[in-house]
């Protein structure tokens, strides 16, 4: 892997990339991927690379994202995934990547997050021996299918006395306030803010999941002000819930409930299939609302994580 080089994705290149990235993702990711502008999504967030190989061919799909954490640190998130899904071949594909980062010296104490590729868990020794520790990233969950069931969504009944209504959003909606998708990009980056792993989002963005066919958005409302939104994603055999935001403000009111009982009724009415979510690990808060929601924790997903401190240099 010593004469692979590591290109950043562009315009010029984000076809032949999208391509590949279609071709090794596992099912459920292809099936999301079909549902969002893809190549759109991935020039916005400027974290993607190839690694190719001495003719110029794509080997493998490389993001590497760096921010600054609340604790004055930096955190380097990365990953690299071949067509091979042998987990030494992406371990050394991996290696490879490192080495771009080898020597350099850290300016305040770092961390990097290695996420495993797909389908893959990369070896436990050859990670131990370039300095990673496993710990746990991120928990998906599962809702079986059917409408909401007695004791799912506590709080939703609370918003509903609070004068708090839900809604899907469609073209009409969208032509009585055309500052709709601004509002739920500046909702969505102020609940995101203080996420390491989250990448701000946009109006363009927004409206583009917006038009998805596969794409619904379900908002609430208090009066005339937008309070919160989830984006549901159909995928054939289930729906992927990826996240949903409210302003701080209006925590505690029981409007996230009511709007996810929605979700639940709406996926139970038109296709009775499960949902999908995942919650990072370190947000409690997060899982908890899922499990209150009815879901039920069904996979633990492992990243590899090594620590720099300030002044050593990375090295591997």
């Amino acid at each position: 892997m010593s004469n692979m080089q590591l290109v950043a994705i562009t315009r010029e290149n984000i076809a032949p990339y999208v391509a590949l990235r279609m071709e090794i993702a596992d099912e459920e990711g292809r099936r999301y991927y079909q549902t969002i502008d893809l190549a759109t999504a991935i020039l916005t967030q400027g974290s993607d690379y190839v690694l190719q190989d001495e003719d110029g061919k794509m080997q493998a799909a490389v993001t590497i994202r760096r921010k600054e954490t609340r604790e004055d640190g930096l955190l380097v998130m990365m990953s690299a995934e071949g067509k091979d899904k042998k987990p030494e071949t992406n371990a050394s594909l991996l290696r490879a990547v490192l080495a771009t980062e080898n020597t350099n010296i850290a300016t305040r104490d770092t961390r990097y997050h290695v996420y495993n590729p797909s389908e893959v868990t990369l070896p436990h020794t050859e990670m131990t021996e370039m300095g990673f520790a496993e710990i746990p990233g991120t928990y998906r969950y599962k809702r079986e299918p059917g409408p909401p069931r007695s004791g799912e969504f506590p709080h939703a009944d609370r918003a509903v006395e609070r004068g708090y209504k839900t809604l899907v959003i469609d073209d009409s909606y969208v032509a009585s306030d055309p500052e709709i998708f601004e509002k739920l990009a500046d909702i969505y980056n102020r609940a995101f803010s203080n996420r390491e792993s989250v990448t701000p989002s946009t109006p363009e963005r927004m409206r583009k999941n917006y038009e998805a066919d596969a794409n619904d958005i379900i908002i609430a409302k208090l009066g005339d002000e937008v309070t919160s939104s989830i984006t549901l994603s159909y995928l054939g055999d289930s729906v992927l819930s990826p996240q949903y935001t409210c302003m701080r403000r209006h925590w505690g009111t029981g409007s996230v409930d009511l709007m996810c009982r929605h979700l639940a009724q709406l996926v139970a009415d038109r296709w009775n299939v499960p949902i999908i979510g995942y919650a990072e690990a370190r947000n409690a808060a997060s899982w908890k609302a899922l499990e209150r929601f009815g879901l039920t924790r069904v996979e633990e997903l492992m990243i590899w994580e090594r620590r720099i401190p300030a002044g050593e240099a990375f090295t591997i």
